[in-house]
């Protein structure tokens, strides 16, 4: 069955510090970019583009706002994750629509947030298409690409910012089509990851 693009990323945050890390500290989501693909036209169709609060460590996220250039007046106007999660279903459809990142970390950050939050996580793991280990077997090398050095292999010219969500949601949906066009399916990435 042909299904929909939905080509997502997180920025979420992270503890780097040698000492001092919070009691049962989890990466919380901080931003959302988004960016549906239709299946049939390539086109895209809908898109997310947001900051979310973080709800359990506030504190937390001081660096990595900084390292993703979210300011705080951003995260004044931001949504919650219960609001996050309503934008998500608005455009992905389970068992209709793959659910892509650049790496499997997106998937694991929303996972985690739902449990914490006592909320149903919308996305079925079975939809979860990891667009940079596909790149990798394509490749036939051992380490994991790079998004921004995939974008230049490939020569697509990218938009925006690194590490702002919604650039690199748009990004990584050009590496999809080119990767599309030149003949992958996703078929040949569920045939070996698909648990």
């Amino acid at each position: 069955m042909s299904k929909d693009y939905f080509v997502v990323d997180f920025e979420f945050t992270q503890y780097t510090k040698p000492t001092g890390k919070p009691r049962a500290f989890f990466p919380e989501i901080i931003e959302i970019g988004a960016v549906k693909i239709d299946f049939g036209t390539k086109e895209a169709t809908g898109h997310i583009e947001n900051f979310v609060k973080p709800r359990f460590f506030p504190k937390q996220a001081v660096e990595s706002m900084e390292f993703c250039m979210i300011t705080k007046a951003d995260m004044e106007a931001a949504i919650d994750f219960r609001e996050m999660l309503d934008s998500i279903k608005n455009l992905y459809v389970p068992g209709k629509t793959h659910f892509v990142s650049w790496g499997d970390d997106d998937y694991g950050v929303l996972a985690q947030g739902c449990e914490r939050h006592a909320l149903p996580n919308p996305v079925l793991q079975e939809d979860c298409l990891d667009l940079a280990a596909a790149y990798k077997l394509m490749k036939s090398v051992k380490n994991t690409t790079g998004l921004k050095k995939a974008a230049e292999e490939l020569s697509i010219a990218t938009d925006g910012y690194w590490h702002t969500a919604y650039d690199d949601a748009v990004n990584t949906s050009k590496i999809l089509l080119r990767l599309i066009d030149d003949g992958w399916k996703p078929e040949h990435y569920f045939a070996l990851f698909a648990s």
